[in-house]
């Protein structure tokens, strides 16, 4: 995970007095790491930024300990710090150290040395006293800025990059090399107040009361480029390839434990079906498995109250005929102990000795048993069902350190990154078996493991973050094809309104805007509640558009300031960034700007129009044509899409012509082989199709108007008007979809 930079950079080492410097030159900056061994803590290393007054970048941090049957802080004084010895070996320099408490020792080594731009300090020693490491807080930073860089995150808290005196600052402890339990960031709030930019990790007793010995490995990176403090995120060994860039997600809700379940799931799913929908991932939830008891770990017969394995798999069969890919849910982090394969021993055991309970009479599994275990469930699941696809949740939902077993008996216990690797070779396993996807959130851990996950962001509003995209394009979107930002509601991190339900609500715009800036597939809202309207909205909008760019790398990522587009580092130097106004050219040339600010408004030229783009926006357009929006094009905000597999538009309550039809509502119309049709929704006054506009120059007589209802039976219009070139009409109640086609007597029998 060390952070890498193309800039060409000098590092050397040097002792001044009783102080070591360590130095990184390169042509963008100076920058001197002085260790002086004074405390033992990390307050002993100063930043120095091209000659500037010493920065401490870890004040009050250090190695926690326990000593004395009290856990104590890595600067208290109760605690004696001797030092030992420090001297330089090569290119590194080792400082040894004793703490003493009464009659207790431990002895720590601290190594040191600068590689690149970044400075590295191994910790070791402790006689498993030590209880973890604090990173501390920054002091002496001249105007101190704290940048939170969305999906890197701890859970449900974030380390942060600090910006001062004209450089970027992170500092990180090595995941990959860490034997603690757990890590840790601030709080946002935390953060701000006592400038932390990180928080640390901590060391659990195994469940025979010892801790393990500590070794870690802190980085703390120093850059005038933002892109050089970021840390890296390797590309798995025999990464499986990305699924097809066409699939809109769709989340089945829960379901009630009653058998109609599955036939009302069915139903929504027909209906999407009519509407032309095909593209579609069906995702099913836990309680396929179970009606209300949680028992999902390693389940594999279908939930009783729902009719058990033959509703299931009748269900499934149909959903089959309809053509749309749908995954099962797979858990391998619990298992109840009403499951057949029950016995403590299966259970990941606490600090205390007991299983780690969960809820439900679920006990976490231990995860280097579910290493085992997972390949074979997943098909046996496959065998049973002839599901297309896995959904793995939890593993990525949450960081590793929600599941660590602190079994003593285990080869190495009460460590997070033991659950990472069983959890990254779970992972690896399902998905080289065919298609899996997975719940997200703390996914950047777990990158190009599976084809997909549901990418939640952390934090109580995500919505109110600024959209800095580097991170998620750069690193994560390279890897696999991530979907929404969680549900609509995740991502506003709140309950929202009966009245901003609805298909032209300002948070539906928002979660598609920001959908779009960070290159993810479309990830429908549930019908249930927001409506059809909304669910054609957001798979329309989307879904030819993602194919634009869903497994396409980034060329270029630009920040919008008073009319310039500034680069990445500028943007956070100036803070423009925070007015989220993002511009993403792909390599395929598609070129998607997006509007995430609140309040400020953004003018784009594309093709001789200029767009208006209000807050919750975007434009995208591609080399070949493609153009999608959800904008003012210069008579008011409409959303559009207009690609050659269809024709979507919502006017949004004004009456306007809008490329091949003129109404005031939503439509959506297909076409192909004489045949246009035409899907209204909310429409008032008439509908009018140029028909012109499909089949140019073209002598045509008069055509047919035929509407259908959802039982596909044939409805007489009132009141349609058609010529060689137009065709009017007004939406009626009952039908759902009009066809425009030939003349019966121009039809051959049997066509």
């Amino acid at each position: 995970m060390l952070p890498s930079t193309v800039e060409e950079v000098r590092n050397s080492v040097a002792r001044e007095a009783i102080s070591y410097v360590f130095e990184s030159c390169s042509l963008s900056s100076v920058v001197r790491f002085i260790y002086t061994p004074i405390d033992g803590t990390l307050a002993d290393i100063e930043l120095e930024i091209n000659n500037s007054n010493p920065i401490h970048p870890a004040e009050a941090g250090g190695i926690t300990i326990e000593m004395g049957e009290r856990n104590w802080e890595a600067d208290a004084e109760e605690v004696e710090r001797h030092f030992v010895s420090c001297e330089q070996v090569g290119e590194c320099v080792e400082a040894r150290w004793q703490w003493k408490h009464r009659d207790e020792l431990a002895d720590f080594l601290y190594r040191f040395r600068v590689v690149g731009k970044s400075l590295i300090v191994e910790l070791e020693g402790g006689n498993g006293k030590a209880t973890g490491v604090d990173l501390g807080r920054v002091v002496g930073a001249f105007h101190p800025r704290l940048i939170r860089v969305p999906y890197f995150n701890f859970g449900d808290c974030d380390p942060h990059i600090l910006y001062t005196s004209g450089v970027f600052v992170s500092s990180l402890l090595d995941w990959y090399g860490s034997d603690a339990s757990r890590m840790f960031a601030p709080t946002a709030e935390e953060s701000q107040r006592q400038k932390k930019i990180n928080g640390g990790c901590s060391y659990l007793p195994k469940s025979d009361g010892k801790r393990n010995p500590l070794r870690e490995r802190w980085i703390l990176t120093v850059s005038r480029r933002f892109e050089d403090i970021l840390p890296s995120v390797p590309v798995p060994q025999n990464r499986p390839g990305n699924p097809s860039n066409e699939l809109i997600w769709y989340n089945i809700p829960s379901l009630t434990p009653a058998e109609e379940s599955y036939v009302e799931a069915y139903e929504r799913l027909l209906t999407f079906k009519q509407w032309g929908m095909d593209h579609l991932l069906v995702n099913h939830p836990a309680d396929t498995w179970h009606d209300g008891d949680g028992d999902t770990g390693l389940a594999l017969d279908g939930a009783p109250a729902k009719g058990g394995d033959d509703a299931l798999g009748e269900y499934l069969d149909a959903l089959a005929d309809l053509g749309y890919t749908f995954s099962l849910y797979a858990n391998f982090r619990d298992i109840s102990s009403l499951n057949p394969m029950w016995n403590e021993d299966i259970s990941a055991r606490g600090s205390d000795g007991n299983p780690a309970a969960r809820t439900n009479n679920t006990y976490l599994l231990k995860p280097s048993r579910a290493a085992s275990m997972a390949a074979d469930h997943a098909a046996a699941i496959a065998e049973k069902f002839n599901n297309q696809a896995t959904y793995v949740d939890a593993h990525a939902a949450s960081p590793p350190w929600d599941r660590v077993d602190c079994d003593s008996r285990l080869v190495p216990a009460a460590k997070f990154l033991s659950t990472l690797q069983a959890e990254q070779e779970v992972l690896a396993s399902i998905s080289h078996q065919g298609a899996a996807f997975g719940a997200g959130g703390s996914h950047w851990l777990y990158a190009g493991l599976l084809h997909g996950y549901l990418a939640r962001q952390s934090g109580p509003q995500p919505c109110k973050n600024p959209l800095l995209v580097d991170f998620a394009l750069n690193h994560l979107h390279p890897l696999e094809a991530d979907a929404g930002l969680g549900s609509v509601e995740e991502f506003f991190g709140s309950e929202i309104p009966e009245s901003e339900r609805h298909s032209r609500s300002t948070c539906l715009d928002r979660y598609l805007s920001a959908t779009v800036a960070f290159g993810h597939a479309g990830c429908l809202p549930e019908s249930e509640t927001w409506g059809l309207a909304s669910v054609v909205k957001a798979y329309y909008m989307l879904q030819k558009l993602q194919t634009y760019y869903v497994g396409i790398r980034v060329r270029d990522i630009f920040y919008h300031n008073d009319g310039n587009l500034l680069e990445t580092t500028d943007a956070l130097v100036s803070e423009a960034y925070e007015d989220s106004q993002v511009q993403v050219v792909y390599e395929n040339g598609l070129t998607v700007h997006v509007n995430g600010s609140w309040e400020k408004d953004w003018t784009v030229e594309h093709g001789q129009v200029t767009y208006g783009l209000p807050p919750g926006s975007f434009l995208a357009h591609s080399t070949d044509g493609l153009l999608a929006y959800s904008a003012d094009p210069g008579s008011g905000r409409i959303d559009y899409v207009h690609c050659p597999e269809y024709f979507y538009c919502d006017t949004r309550n004004s009456r306007l012509d809008v490329g091949p039809i003129a109404l005031n509502g939503a439509a959506l119309v297909l076409q192909e082989n004489w045949k246009i049709d035409i899907y209204p929704l909310d429409c008032a006054g008439p509908i009018k199709i140029n028909i012109s506009h499909f089949w140019p120059d073209r002598r045509i007589p008069r055509f047919r108007l035929l509407a259908f209802d959802h039982e596909e039976e044939e409805k007489e219009i009132p009141n349609a008007k058609t010529t060689d070139k137009m065709v009017e009409f007004e939406q009626t109640e009952g039908i759902y979809k009009y066809r425009i086609t030939l003349p019966e007597w121009m039809v051959e029998p049997g066509e």
